[in-house]
């Protein structure tokens, strides 16, 4: 299923940045169960929920989307103030080239569907009340 692959990503995210599934739960606005439906790849992730990961996991969506084996994580504040410290975090999600192919075309998709809002947007705004 395509959806497990994006699956595994939040849940790798997820657990990178040390937050629990209540929190990101919470920061979506949807309940824990939902959230973990969304982890196992048990339900399609709206194009808003991943925006919202994207943001924050500090990253774009489509990196999100296409995240894979090796990733820089972003300058992390040290919560005892001793300062500023980058992480590296090496991934190896076991991606195979067949679900690469498959992100590769959700992420065409998405960005298709966003130019297409884009335009209606656009239109919208440029219309006389």
């Amino acid at each position: 299923m395509q959806y497990e692959s994006i699956a595994k990503n939040l849940k790798t995210l997820r657990e990178l940045y040390d937050y629990t599934q209540d929190y990101v739960a919470d920061y979506l606005g949807i309940s824990q169960n939902t959230y973990s439906l969304m982890e196992r790849g048990e339900t399609k992730i709206i194009i808003d929920r991943l925006e919202h990961l994207s943001g924050l996991c500090k990253m774009d969506i489509a990196d999100l989307l296409k995240f894979n084996d090796t990733a820089i994580i972003h300058n992390l504040n040290d919560n005892r103030g001793v300062g500023i410290y980058t992480q590296e975090v090496t991934v190896n999600n076991g991606l195979l080239e067949e679900e690469r192919q498959s992100l590769y075309k959700i992420i065409e998709k998405l960005e298709g569907e966003n130019g297409r809002l884009l335009k209606i947007i656009e239109e919208l705004t440029a219309k006389p009340q």
